[in-house]
């Protein structure tokens, strides 16, 4: 009877529509030395089963639950990758005899050795003892601290919250910082796959209230954390690409040629050409920085190499005045000269510098047998580029520091760049 009524209880958890949860029902958690204990309040009537399934953020594939309800039957507690490094467990509860009756139920614990943090919500079915689900239909659930609305397991900082981003499918959604007070600032970069592009992108906090995206450009967006987890969520649909000829999916550079043309960094040599093997000039690189950091106001470049009337003109006086470029002793820019690939890894660096970004990744060249070619001023910026997975090899033991950089590796390092720095 007990084996059969967990079986139902599954069958019936597939079957059920998902639907938001009443108002007073809720999870509760607080952690012990053991783990983390569950507690469902806002109970009516009389329960016979439940199943309650939680998307863990953490890899903790030993995990398992303790139930501490009297008179409780829990088959099993089941656990699986849900990818993302986020595990899913589904607990089990049958009551053995007696219903489990009243509005606070302690259910039990949850045990892993490996970290992880608890998801704002969760999924909950409950059977009556005719084994319907009480409502009709599964439920979502909030979750929250005992005393405090952080769900963040084993941070000790209940004033900061984790953003959640829902599964995906054609797309990824990063977020940069994944966990932030109230306040703070949080950057969402969408990235579509080939052939799709967004179709909406929206957020929640944990008490079901819309949190407002401001849209940046690049495929970003922003908002300000509200007190609780956010949980963002996103849909992709098909139809986007690329409209030129040399440029094709399935190329390595694909999605990079696609990101930097759709985010208005590189444009294509003609409507139908981009010219990925071609080499990239000093001038274009310091243009495509200056798109990037909105086209502020500019003075006059104080090179004799670059008139006034020239397209780079404004973005090399900007580049140049921030210390994110240098010129050549005899006063010249050289802006029609190719970019090596050790100059754009210093203009990058010098660039996330000027941006206060984190540049402490570095690592040792010495990896590439030519890595000691690299010229003096390029030696931190490549080092800080390469651990920062920016510029690959162009063989498993050549960085060619010296060589030319084309346009199918500058879009790939600008995607990386934008994606994981800027």
């Amino acid at each position: 009877m007990k084996r059969m009524i967990s079986v139902l209880l599954a069958l019936c958890l597939v079957c059920a529509p998902r639907a938001r949860a009443a108002e007073s029902l809720a999870l509760r958690y607080q952690e012990s030395r053991d783990g983390v204990e569950l507690t469902l309040t806002g109970l009516e009537g009389e329960i016979y089963a439940l199943q309650l399934e939680l998307e863990l953020e953490g890899e903790c594939a030993e995990a398992d639950f303790r139930p501490s309800a009297a008179d409780v039957y829990s088959p099993e507690c089941r656990v699986e990758e849900s990818g993302r490094g986020r595990t899913r467990v589904t607990i089990y509860m049958v009551a053995d005899g007696a219903p489990l009756s009243g509005k606070t139920l302690r259910l039990g614990t949850l045990e892993s050795e490996d970290r992880f943090s608890l998801p704002s919500r969760g999924e909950l079915l409950i059977l009556d003892q005719d084994l319907k689900p009480v409502g009709g239909e599964s439920r979502s659930v909030s979750l929250s601290r005992e005393g405090g609305s952080s769900s963040s397991s084993g941070s000790g900082k209940e004033e900061t919250w984790r953003i959640h981003i829902a599964p995906l499918e054609h797309g990824a959604v990063t977020v940069r910082p994944t966990s932030a007070k109230k306040g703070e600032t949080v950057t969402l970069t969408v990235a579509p796959e080939a052939g799709y592009t967004l179709r909406e992108i929206s957020a929640e906090d944990d008490r079901d209230r819309e949190v407002r995206l401001t849209a940046g450009g690049l495929n970003r967006y922003t908002f300000s954390m509200p007190e609780g987890d956010v949980e963002v969520t996103a849909s992709f649909t098909g139809g986007g690409g690329l409209t030129f000829l040399d440029v094709v999916p399935g190329d390595w550079c694909y999605d990079a040629v696609r990101y930097v043309f759709e985010a208005g960094l590189m444009n294509g040599v003609s409507a139908q050409a981009f010219s990925p093997n071609t080499t990239t000039t000093r001038g274009q690189i310091v243009a495509i920085l200056y798109r990037l950091e909105g086209s502020p106001a500019a003075g006059t470049s104080r090179f004799s190499d670059v008139g006034a009337g020239a397209y780079y003109a404004a973005a090399v006086s900007w580049a140049s005045d921030r210390g994110i470029v240098n010129g050549y002793g005899d006063g010249t820019f050289r802006p029609g000269n190719p970019i090596t690939r050790e100059q754009m890894a210093a203009f990058l660096y010098r660039y996330a510098v000027y941006k206060g970004r984190d540049v402490s990744d570095q690592v040792n060249l010495s990896a590439f047998a030519d890595g000691g070619e690299a010229a003096s001023y390029a030696v931190e910026p490549l080092r800080w580029a390469v651990g920062a997975g920016l510029i690959n090899g162009v063989a498993a033991d050549r960085l060619a520091p010296g060589g030319s950089a084309t346009r199918a590796q500058v879009a790939a390092i600008l995607t990386r760049f934008v994606q994981n720095v800027f």
